[in-house]
């Protein structure tokens, strides 16, 4: 009996410590000293892929003090706030113990962390981006002060020459800060970052980066729901991408053109195979696009020149309009074969085509053939001559 009483005992005890042992890994806690943020109540929201709940708050003590516990079972994004001042994101682990500092006033250009791997990842990240905006906000207040002065023009070049260059700085950053961390949670933030108003990548700029983050984070935050939003995000890319190549293989020099039918302006449906015979210029654009509108004008003056000798366009509009795009073909003076897509940059002629931006253009032979896709509009000229 006596041995009895002491196993049990000793198993109780076992399963407290450990019990605790396991709790106190998946505690976390979070304290800082907000100067200029006496007895102000700070709210912190988990940052899920379509909510944001608040899971606790607490409040400042008159020194700017607090403290905040939270459980947390798996690495994820938090964002702290009070109603006094901007929120910073923490990337936050089971078990860290994170110590904030900053300027209540302005907490996110003054914060620092300590204690998260992540959230100092992110911090630095952070700072270098506010020390970029401030070099942005001091031009924009050059440019303001320079409006009236008889050399603005100048002023305004070189301005735009010192913002492309910090912003091109930026975008070194984000690429270099993935390349570092390519499993931390911190990099999932930083490559959807913008720069002000301007996206700096995406996986259509950057598809080699966007997939390689994706693959290391499945491996090392493979729970995380942000990270499986992100992964299904890139599997979508991928198939995208996979098409996009099938697509693009049957569009190389030499072989034949897809075929093309759809109505144009009276209604009738004409076919691009129609056209075999003649120097074809399959032409993608669309009244509300003002490069394919300039482009329009350009095309005149190369189809006056050479329609005579055998040289046709045949313009595909992607508007949904089809009243604008009539409108469009009769101001440009479009006098050539125009048909509408009103499905747009979606529709199947469209991907077939890869015209992914506007305008979009491939040159199509007299035997149907294709001789080349998207010719820049410098050599167009000397291409309709030699196949002529």
């Amino acid at each position: 009996m006596h041995t009895k009483v002491v196993f049990t005992f000793l198993l109780f005890g076992f399963l407290v410590f450990h019990g605790c042992k396991y709790l106190s890994e998946d505690n976390v806690t979070i304290s800082g000293t907000f100067t200029n943020l006496p007895d102000n109540k700070m709210l912190i929201y988990q940052v899920l892929p379509n909510s944001k709940p608040l899971v606790d708050s607490v409040s400042t003590d008159a020194e700017g003090k607090f403290t905040i516990s939270l459980s947390v079972e798996k690495a994820g994004f938090y964002t702290l706030k009070s109603s006094a001042t901007d929120e910073i994101t923490l990337v936050i682990a089971p078990g860290e113990n994170v110590i904030l500092t900053g300027d209540g006033k302005a907490l996110r250009n003054t914060y620092t962390v300590k204690g998260s791997k992540d959230s100092e990842l992110l911090a630095g990240f952070n700072q270098f981006t506010m020390t970029n905006l401030k070099k942005v906000d001091s031009l924009s207040g050059v440019f303001t002060d320079s409006r009236m002065k008889p050399d603005f023009q100048l002023i305004k070049d070189s301005l735009d020459s010192f913002y492309l260059q910090i912003f091109n700085d930026q975008k070194e950053k984000v690429i270099g800060f993935i390349n570092r961390n390519p499993g931390s949670l911190a990099s999932l933030l930083v490559i959807s970052e913008n720069f002000g108003p301007n996206p700096l990548l995406s996986e259509k700029t950057h598809p080699e980066l966007y997939l390689r983050l994706d693959s290391a984070l499945m491996i090392t935050h493979p729970e995380n729901s942000l990270v499986n939003d992100f992964h299904l995000r890139m599997l979508d890319f991928k198939a995208v991408m996979d098409d996009i190549k099938v697509r693009d293989s049957l569009l190389k020099p030499g072989m034949p053109a897809p075929e093309i039918t759809l109505p144009n302006t009276s209604g009738s449906e004409t076919a691009l195979s129609s056209l075999k015979g003649k120097l074809v210029l399959v032409y993608f654009w669309s009244s509300w696009h003002a490069l394919s509108r300039q482009t329009n004008i350009k095309l005149t003056t190369l189809y006056s020149k050479y329609h005579a000798k055998g040289f046709e366009i045949y313009a595909v509009s992607v508007d949904s309009d089809a009243d604008l795009w009539q409108k469009a073909c009769l101001i440009d003076r479009a006098y050539w074969i125009n048909v509408i897509d009103s499905r747009g940059l979606a529709s199947d002629y469209s991907k077939t085509y890869g015209a992914r931006e506007l305008p979009n253009m491939i040159l199509v032979a007299r035997d149907g053939t294709i001789i080349l896709r998207r010719p820049e509009f410098n050599q167009l000229e000397s291409l309709i001559k030699k196949n002529l």
